[in-house]
This record gives C-alpha cells, sequence and structure tokens, in this order.
C-alpha cells in the first residue's frame, strides 16, 4: 500500500481501489486491519463507479502510533490526508466492525462533508441506554476495563490476542498479513480502539441526520446483534439490513448491496479530483 507524509511530518498509510476519480467513499478498516481490502471490492467499485479508500488509523499498517483522545478526534486527524488525497468535496463514509465509530464520528462533526453511512458489522454505541447490556458479561467486564485502563497497560493484553488469532486468520490472506505491522507497533491500535470504545466518543449519535445503512448478521460472533440492533434504534435515519451469512466479516452479497446503495446515492464523482 501507499503512504503519504503531511507538512506536520505526519505519516499516513492508506490504499486506493476501485473507479480512479469515481465516487469517493472512504472505508474504515476494523479491529484487525491496514489499508487492504478483500478481492471483490475493486470490481465492484470499477463496475459501479465508486473509488474506495483506505486511511490507516494510527498504529495500523504504515500510519505510526498518535495521540487520540476520543473518537471525535478523527475527523480533524483524517481531513488534511483526505485533502492532500484530493478529496476536497463530500465522500460516503463505511464502518467495518471496530471502525465504525470513525465512520459515525464523521457523520456527527463533519455532516457538510459526508452523504451517507454504511456500517458492516459494526461496534454500536456502547453508551446509549441498554446496549452495553446487550453483551455477555465477560465482555461487558472488558469495556469497564478498558475504559479505565491507560493505553499500554492494554498492549500486552491485546499483543496476546493478536498472537492468539494469527492461527486461525491462516485462511485470511488479508486480515493475516495485517497482524505483522499491527504487532510491530505493539498494538498500539487496538489498545487505543479498546479505550476509546469504552469511553465517551464525544459526540451523540443523534448529531447524525445522514442516512445509515447497517449489514448485521444474528449469529455474530463478536458484536451481538441485539446490541447492534439497539444501537441502530437509536439512529435518526437508519436502514437495517440482516445479513444472511452467520458470520462477523461481510459477505460478498453484503458487499454488492451497499455498493449498490452507494453508486446510487446522491454523492457525485466531483467529490475527488
Amino acid at each position: 500500500m501507499a503512504w503519504i507524509q503531511m507538512p506536520d511530518r505526519s505519516v499516513w498509510g492508506y490504499g486506493r481501489f476501485g473507479r480512479r476519480g469515481g465516487k469517493p467513499v472512504l472505508v474504515h478498516h476494523g479491529l484487525i486491519g491496514d489499508a487492504t481490502l478483500g478481492p471483490a471490492w475493486a470490481p465492484l467499485g470499477e463496475t459501479l463507479g465508486l473509488e474506495w479508500i483506505v486511511v490507516e488509523r494510527p498504529g495500523y499498517g504504515r500510519t505510526p502510533p498518535r495521540r487520540m483522545d476520543r473518537v471525535a478526534d478523527w475527523p480533524g486527524m483524517v481531513e488534511p490526508v483526505l485533502h492532500a488525497l484530493g478529496v476536497s468535496g463530500r465522500f460516503d463514509a463505511v464502518g467495518i466492525s471496530a471502525g465504525a465509530p470513525y465512520a459515525y464520528a464523521l457523520a456527527a462533526v463533519t455532516p457538510e462533508r459526508v452523504g451517507r453511512v454504511c456500517i458492516l458489522s459494526g461496534v454500536p454505541f456502547v453508551g446509549a441506554p441498554g446496549v452495553l447490556a446487550a453483551y455477555p458479561a465477560a465482555a461487558q467486564a472488558a469495556y469497564a476495563r478498558y475504559a479505565s485502563s491507560d493505553e499500554t497497560a492494554l498492549r500486552p493484553e491485546f499483543r496476546a490476542f493478536c498472537e492468539g488469532i494469527a492461527d486461525r486468520l491462516g485462511d485470511n490472506e488479508q486480515l493475516s498479513a495485517a497482524l505483522a505491522p499491527i504487532l510491530a507497533h505493539d498494538t498500539a491500535g487496538p489498545a487505543r480502539e479498546a479505550r476509546l470504545q469504552a469511553q465517551d466518543w464525544g459526540f451523540d449519535q443523534r448529531a447524525i441526520a445522514c442516512k445509515v445503512d447497517l449489514w448485521h448478521a444474528e449469529a455474530d460472533e463478536m458484536v451481538p446483534f441485539a446490541a447492534a440492533r439497539l444501537s441502530a434504534d437509536g439512529l435518526a435515519n437508519a436502514s437495517w439490513h440482516t445479513q444472511a451469512e452467520p458470520s462477523h466479516l461481510a459477505s460478498e452479497r453484503t458487499l454488492a448491496d451497499m455498493a449498490r446503495i452507494l453508486a446510487s446515492s446522491g454523492i457525485s464523482a466531483r467529490g475527488s479530483r
């Protein structure tokens, strides 16, 4: 993947897929991820006139760790990168799993920039009433620990987590490849993500006025269906799609449905130059 150095000397990894110069869609990777997208994404973008743009968050891929105090910091951090990449107008945003809070943040903090949001198996608003209670007790305890812990203290836990799932991801080349730089950054990315998810995100979900489409499987083994559904009910303009395939990973059918919705939404290709 490529990288860019900004005037403040910060370095950001990124990837571009699909139709170059097409309708811009900013994709936010999950807890284990980078600027790579699966093989189904590029053909969908090319066929439907979408350009998928992935910017690696701090501690992932080629982006070094960097301090973030709240999820709401993300729009201010990524805006100069988008401008440097030629995305000067409106765009749509996708959030995959742990990337969901950052897609929401863009819609809430910079509504003039975001036309539509799509969420794939996304982390819900855990601070909303009743949402965290829909998680198993062990997950609730973990969120309480994340909220009160320093990121450095969480890194050993996430190093063990990443090392433990390496074997399970053996048949997923994309996620397996993303693990190496995450570990090279001493899991600064996942540790920060966990803390920020568990703390105040810095914006209210009621501030999100744009259209939001959410896909989630009833058998999702990582984010409880009930929690995601309850969280979606708190959005002003949401459409819910139950993914038939029983997995936390978005299916090819889900990706195709999402791409068609984004291709038909109101943002033009002129949002990217």
